[in-house]
Order: structure tokens, then sequence, then C-alpha cells
């Protein structure tokens, strides 16, 4: 019997201390777990927040090829207008040799 007490007083302190132990591993390992989820939460923001910036430059993009479109066509009609006056004045310039 005196041995169980001797052992008791053992065991006693040693499951204290464990269960201590794990508590604060518990505790630590929920921060850990704490702060990583507000990484990933941060992240995920930053990613949201990039995607908008994504696509609003693609939106700019879209916007800059169309002007760009526009643009062409104008200077194709520009360039179509200026070959028939050349053609115009050629015509007359070759009419008024011919006198």
């Amino acid at each position: 019997m005196k041995s169980l007490t001797k052992l008791g007083a053992i065991v006693l302190p040693l499951a204290l201390l464990t269960a201590c132990a794990n508590t604060a591993d518990m505790a630590a390992l929920k921060s850990s777990v704490s702060d990583a989820q507000s990484n990933a939460e941060s992240a995920l923001l930053a990613a949201n927040n990039a995607q908008t910036t994504a696509d609003a430059a693609q939106r700019s993009a879209s916007d800059a090829e169309l002007t760009a479109l526009n643009a062409q066509k104008a200077a194709e009609s520009a360039q179509s207008s200026v070959d028939e006056c050349c053609a115009k004045i050629d015509r007359m310039f070759e009419k008024a040799m011919a006198k």
C-alpha cells in the first residue's frame, strides 16, 4: 500500500503536468490556426482586389481596342476620299493637257 501511495504521489503531478502541457499545446495550436485563417483571409482579399484590377484593365484594353478600330476605319475612309480626289485631279489635269 505504501508503494501505491508513493506511485500515486508521482503519477498525479505527472498527469497534471501533462494536462497543462496539452492545454498549452492546444492554445498554441489554436493561435496558429487562427493566424493561418487570418492570413488566408488576407490573401483572399488581395486576390479579389487583384481580380478587380485585372477586370478593370481588361475593360480599358477593350475600350482602347475599340477606339483603335474606329480610328483605323476613319483613316481608311479618309484615304479613300484622298484617292478619289487625286483621281479627279488627275482626270482634270489630263483633260487640261489635252487641250
